[in-house]
Formats: C-alpha cells, structure tokens, sequence
C-alpha cells in the first residue's frame, strides 16, 4: 500500500525547506514530492501532517553497539556469549531505530556477531536501521579500546587485521591511532600505531574499495594518520592548523563527538563516571570545541557523531541532536547541522544514492516532526512518525515481538 504523506514543509536536502509538499512512498521508496494533493484512494494511506516538518532520518556517524551488550557474567562458553551479544544488540536496533535513528556506523564491536546482526535485519527479520560496520577496531597491544579491537604489533600483524575484518564484512576499518579518555592507564597524549601500521591498513582498505576510520585524541596522531591517508577523523580533539589545511585538501570528514567529551569533562564524582574518564576529559573538552571551530571555519566537512552508547550517553535520536545543539553553539547553523546528520552523512558513508535526502527514487527513511527543526532542533527527538523503508516504525516487527510469535 502507498502512502501520502501532507506536510506544512520538507527539509529535503541543502537547498532549505520548501512550503507546502504531498510526498508519496511505495515500495520503500519515495515516489513523487508535489505541491497539489494527489488522488488518494482507498487502497493508499493518507497522513495529514498539518504543521509538520518532514526531514531525512537521522544517521550517527560514530557509535559503539557493544554499549549495549549483557555484562551479568553468566554466559561463558564463547556460542552462547555470540548468541547473547547478538540477541541484546538486535534488541537495541529496534529501538534506535524506533526512536528516529535510521542509519549509523559502528565504530567497533568485539566479535563479529554484528554482522550476522547485518545480515537478519537487511533480510527484514526485525526493525533495524542501516547499518555501516568496522568490525574489530586495530589498536596498538595494549592500546586503546583493546576490549573492541585485534591488539597488532607492527605492519605484517596490521595487515592480517584489516584483511580479517574485510573479510567479516566491514566497511569501515577503525584504527585507534591514539590514547583516548575511556581506557584506563593510557594518556590522550600517546601515539600507539606508528605510520608503517596505519599505511598499511589505509593501503589494504583502499585496495578494496573500503575506508579508513582513525580515533585522535591529539595533533601528533592526528597528523600521522592524515599522511596515512585515511578518511575520517574521529574526535578531532587538538586539531592545528597543518591538519586542518590537509582535511581540507584531501576531503577527510570530522566525526564530531564533542557533546560526549563535554559530558566526561564536566562531571563530578556523583556522576557514575570513573574519575579517570573525567579527570582526562576535564582539560580537552574545550579544546575539542577549538578544534572544531576550527574545522568548521576552514569548510572541513563534518558529519555529527554521538560516541554512544555509554551508560551516561544513550544511543539514541536524543542524544544525537544533544550533539547537534553543541554544535549549533559552536557556529554550525541550524541547516548545516541536519545536514551532518542526514546527507552529510550519508555522502561520507557512500549512501548518497540511497538515503540522506527526501528525494523520488531515495529509500524511504525519514522523520516526521511536529513544528519547525530549524527553530527547535530538539523536535527531531520527538518525531511523531519513523519510517524506515517506507514502513513507519510502529507497523514493523521489533526483536521481542518476533520472539513472543
């Protein structure tokens, strides 16, 4: 059955809002957008969006499905542990995406059960948004993330890593370049890959047609990366102006997470979060604001990213527009920070041809939000209707009710 949806305006790419638009889905797509009401017969589904706004669906750029995963003990042979992970990160899918995120990348998982995640939720099997996936992250022995990540030592090691994860199915290869807040004993300051390692993964990615992700927490490692040639920096949390100026030159995307680093670097011992998360976090907050003012000054491209899940920062629509809002405070304007979200997004993953934009032809994932996003980003947290594929969300199967069948 198609769908009719009538709305006050639409943001549907760049170019700004519109007025008045009747946006036809069917068969997962978006069929036509118009300004006069079609023929709405009985056998299509009219959705009366009197002072709404229709946006693309929100995409995270950066995430951490594994946030989600039991952590009771009980489960100890590696099978049952694999089912587990997979049953709780599948769980966690419907409800993202319910909740008005219908696309992320997973910036490193433990074992390679997402994919097979992946593959059910393409099938249709549970509501789910689309997904880009790293697998393992490839950090230093002993480095940073190593819970997420293959621990490698030197080129050849590196090299087996990446092709492991090519292998799985990853689109994405993250490389944990430096020290971050979230791993004990390690400052934001060290250097853990050396160029030889990220050379070789960027050259093995490359080949393949997939790209390189790289976590920098300071400007050293951040500029090793650059000369390595990957594309997309995650964090950006001292960026100088010799990165910037390579950003710019070779087209590599800001993954911002500054609303995360903010949450660290502002709590107190009441928080929940270890003091060695907030005690590395309190003296770089700021500065990764600095360090995106910058970017954003010198036309960087930028994609929004959450960090999410931590027990203090969900992974959710709300905690990606927290992310927008800081990022509106910071100089983005309103505009331009749906576009991180939506087909900033979807360029910098390669789904520009599928969704990001409410275009005819484009997958069908979009929000339908109740007043005006460009006066009130926090609306898109509060979407009254989710598609996905042209389906609204609370039409498709979750996990729990695929179980309780």
């Amino acid at each position: 059955m198609d769908t009719v949806i009538a709305v006050d305006s639409v943001i549907a790419d760049e170019t700004g809002p519109t007025g008045p638009r009747y946006v036809r889905l069917g068969a997962g797509r978006i069929l036509s957008i118009s300004e006069r009401k079609p023929d709405v017969g009985a056998d299509v589904q009219y959705i009366d969006g009197v002072g709404c706004t229709l946006v693309p669906g929100l995409i995270d750029s950066h995430v951490h499905l594994a946030g989600v995963l039991r952590s009771d003990g009980r489960l100890v042979d590696v099978e049952s542990r694999l089912a587990a992970d997979a049953l709780d990160v599948a769980r966690a899918l419907s409800r993202i995406a319910a909740g008005g995120i219908t696309g992320l990348r997973d910036c490193g998982f433990p074992n390679h059960s997402v994919f097979a995640v992946r593959i059910a939720a393409e099938r249709g099997q549970f509501l789910a948004p689309r997904m880009a996936l790293s697998g393992r992250a490839i950090c230093a022995t002993g480095g940073h993330g190593a819970s997420l990540s293959t621990e490698v030592d030197g080129p050849d090691a590196t090299r087996r890593a990446v092709r492991s994860e090519l292998k799985a199915g990853a689109e994405w290869i993250k490389l944990m370049v430096t020290g971050g807040t979230a791993t004990p004993g390690e400052a934001v300051t060290d250097v853990q890959l050396t160029l030889d390692e990220m050379s070789v993964a960027v050259a093995e990615a490359h080949a393949r047609g997939r790209k390189v992700s790289a976590h920098c927490s300071n400007s050293e490692g951040t500029r090793l990366a650059l000369v390595a040639g990957v594309d997309s920096i995650e964090h950006g949390i001292a960026l100088d102006d010799e990165s910037v100026e390579l950003m710019v030159e070779r087209r590599v995307w800001l993954s911002s997470t500054v609303r995360c680093t903010q949450i660290e670097g502002e709590a107190g011992p009441d928080s929940g979060i270890p003091a060695f998360i907030r005690e590395k976090a309190g003296p770089i907050y700021r500065q990764q604001m600095q360090s995106f003012q910058r970017a954003l000054a010198a036309g960087v491209p930028i994609v929004a990213s959450t960090d999410a899940e931590q027990p203090y920062f969900a992974l959710s629509a709300a905690s990606l527009v927290d992310e927008l809002a800081v990022l509106v405070s910071l100089g983005m304007e309103p505009m331009a920070a749906i576009g991180a979200a939506t087909w900033q997004a979807a360029t910098m993953l390669g789904w520009a041809g599928s969704v990001g934009r409410v275009r005819p032809d484009l997958a069908a994932d979009l929000l339908l939000v109740e007043g005006n996003p460009l006066v009130d980003l926090h609306l898109l947290a509060r979407p009254r209707e989710v598609f996905v594929a042209g389906r609204r969300a609370g039409e498709l199967q979750s996990v729990d009710e695929g179980e309780r069948e």
